[in-house]
């Protein structure tokens, strides 16, 4: 196993364009919930790292598309 990486979260999260990007406690659950997704278990004092925002268009809504991982 030497080299492996350990699993990690990681989220996709979308806003109405223009408005403001995902507070941290949404992207903490986001990420959380990706993690029991992974079958992993919960992480006290997760860090991760935003990127975004990335103007999409998704049935002929105009959003702000938002990832977070962990690191």
């Amino acid at each position: 196993m030497e080299g492996r990486v350990p699993p990690r979260a990681l989220v996709v999260l979308r806003v109405q364009r223009g408005a403001p990007g995902p507070g941290e406690a949404d992207i903490r659950q986001a990420l959380q919930a990706d993690r029991a997704a992974l079958a992993l278990p919960p992480a006290d004092g997760i860090i991760y790292r935003l990127a975004g925002p990335y103007p999409i268009e998704v049935e002929g809504r105009a959003l702000d598309e938002y990832v977070a991982w962990e690191v």
